[in-house]
């Protein structure tokens, strides 16, 4: 083993084979480990430590989901272990401090094969005990580790640590088109399994209205035999509900509007055509979702999955597909691998995580080659580095009527997804709220591209006056939104303040009352959006400034005109309303 450089960290190796060769070069408060195997080794692992100094908090990319309790987990050494693989979280954690700065945000390049992350504070100690650990491989295998302990926003740290997974090919994201960013609509809350073409088109016609550019049709559009919901899945053939799905996809384009449809691309059900030829080729079954897991090991696997994708868009001019449950591919730890009792007869690799991999490539290849354009979701549980490569729209996880997890996890998705579009999960709410109520979930994925899902001639007239205004303000802020530089504050309190800036404008959402905004950027138009329940917003002012701001509230109407003057303050903004100054 050949360590070019000390490390500061005094890294320990545990089960490293001899012949493993380790280079470490530090820089400007950057450390990186690269690690070449070029024979079959079995798993191994990194150790170091640091003085707690402040930490108070872990960030991890799932939303803070590493056991029980909420996202604020500090957790002791013992426990705090997660793990990240291709369809199932990122390989990153960082640590933060009280002032929301990093202490240490650590990551791996291998985003394919399962890394275990494991930090957590020492009782005896009180240092942060940090390590990965490795899975065995029988093929030669190179990578890296960057260790990153500058003092800085922990959102910096981790936008760097993105742009660090782009330099590597297997990181490279798939082009976005305009199109993954404009407003949607998706049928699951709206209408679940009772969605209808119908259905569809109304919503669609009535999207328009408030800028809605295309629509998804999610579960519940194909042909549901047997018991259960996906007993027939796997044939992806429409159900009775869409007649004719072809005449009524040219419907919706006819409104200028794109299609997306929705395919479980695992599933097969046992009431499939398709089971007899193929249940050989699975490899485990899902008892809470009622039908098989394909082995995608199987080349006939990937080629029957390519094949019934590929005829979608091509049969009936979609615009775009959403592949869920990617994350039921790798095996249940209760679940024993299939191809150890066969010997991995038919399987072209060993690993599941890899099989993943070469299906999602040669399907997106083939998808592409027909529409370059084209819009692939993939939902937050399964937006590892390698991901990038075959979606273009990453979708917050489902959170329905939860404003604070859509928000955390769009921040999530946002830190770490570079240019890649990030949507909030489906939008609904109860039509007998308030306006200011309704709203306040949207100012909650206003970082975000949004996704609407509730049946919209059904919203009383306040709700639709909201929702324009809304999406009027939106469109006009998008580039700051959607592109500027994200800072939240205080992960640990579920980010009550985030703020986003670019070379012209700077806005401030604030999330939770007595929270003061301090101003910046003299010579930029400045925003702050109110999305507590308060109506009374604290303003700091810099010595020396003085401006005029505008107040609307959640109808876009203009309430008052007031000055903003040094020190600081208190602003009545009406709750889901907004300040504007130019």
């Amino acid at each position: 083993m050949n360590q070019r450089i000390v490390d500061p960290l005094r890294m320990e190796w545990k089960d490293l084979p001899s012949s493993a060769q380790v280079e470490t070069r530090w820089h400007d408060g950057i450390g990186i480990v690269e690690i070449r195997l070029e024979e079959p080794c079995p798993g191994f692992s990194a150790e170091w430590r640091i003085p707690q100094d402040d930490i108070q908090y872990q960030w991890v990319a799932d939303d803070g989901k590493i056991g029980i309790g909420y996202p604020q987990f500090l957790p002791p050494n013992w426990y705090g272990r997660t793990t990240s693989q291709l369809c199932c979280r990122v390989p990153v954690v960082s640590l933060v401090g009280a002032d929301s700065g990093s202490r240490m945000t650590a990551a791996v390049s291998e985003s394919i094969l399962p890394v275990v992350f494991h930090t957590g504070i020492s009782e005896y100690s009180f240092e942060a005990e940090c390590g990965i650990t490795f899975p065995a491989v029988s093929r030669p295998w190179r990578f890296q580790i960057r260790i990153d302990l500058r003092r800085m926003p922990f959102s910096d740290a981790l936008r760097d640590v993105a742009a660090w997974w782009e330099t590597f090919p297997s990181c490279r994201p798939m082009p976005v088109p305009e199109t993954a960013l404009e407003p949607l609509y998706s049928t699951w809350y709206s209408y679940h399994h009772s969605v209808s073409a119908e259905a569809v088109e109304r919503e669609a016609e009535l999207g328009r209205e408030y800028g809605i550019g295309t629509v998804i049709v999610d579960d519940g559009w194909q042909e549901i035999r047997g018991g259960g919901s996906y007993a027939s899945a796997g044939e992806w053939i429409a159900s009775g509900r869409f007649p004719d799905l072809k005449e009524h996809v040219r419907r919706i384009h006819a409104m200028g509007m794109r299609y997306l449809l929705w395919v479980a691309l695992p599933f097969l059900g046992g009431d499939s055509a398709l089971f007899p030829s193929m249940k050989g080729k699975v490899l485990y079954f899902s008892k809470g979702l009622g039908t098989w897991v394909l082995d995608p090991r199987f080349p006939e696997v990937r080629a029957q999955l390519t094949e019934r994708c590929l005829g979608l868009v091509r049969e009936f001019g979609l615009d775009g597909l959403k592949l869920d449950f990617l994350d039921r591919f790798p095996l249940p730890a209760d679940s024993p691998d299939p191809a150890l009792g066969d010997g991995f007869a038919g399987r072209d690799c060993r690993d599941v995580n890899e099989a993943v991999a070469l299906l999602l490539e040669e399907l997106c290849g083939a998808l592409q080659s027909v529409r370059p354009d084209l819009l692939i979701e993939f939902r937050q549980d399964y937006n590892s580095p390698a991901m990038r490569r075959f979606a273009n729209l990453f979708r917050a996880s489902d959170c329905p009527g939860d404003r604070i997890a859509n928000r955390r996890r769009i921040l999530n998705l946002r830190l770490l997804c570079g240019s890649t579009a990030v949507h909030s999960d489906m939008l609904g709410w109860n039509v007998l709220e308030s306006a200011e109520s309704a709203a306040r979930q949207l100012w909650n994925v206003v970082f975000s591209v949004p996704q609407i899902s509730v049946r919209l001639a059904e919203l009383p007239e306040e709700h639709r006056r909201m929702l324009r205004a809304w999406f009027a303000f939106w469109r006009r802020h998008r580039t700051l939104f959607l592109f500027g530089k994200l800072l939240p504050l205080h992960p640990e309190l579920n980010d009550p303040v985030v703020l986003v800036e670019n070379e012209t404008s700077v806005a401030a959402v604030v999330y939770m009352e007595q929270i003061a905004v301090r101003w910046r950027g003299e010579k930029k138009t400045f925003l702050i959006g109110n999305a507590s329940a308060s109506d009374e917003i604290l303003v700091e002012m810099p010595s020396g400034a003085e401006r005029s701001a505008e107040i609307f509230d959640c109808f876009g109407e203009l309430q008052e005109r007031i000055s903003l003057h040094p020190g600081l303050q208190k602003i009545r903004i009406p709750c889901s309303g907004f300040l504007e100054s130019r």
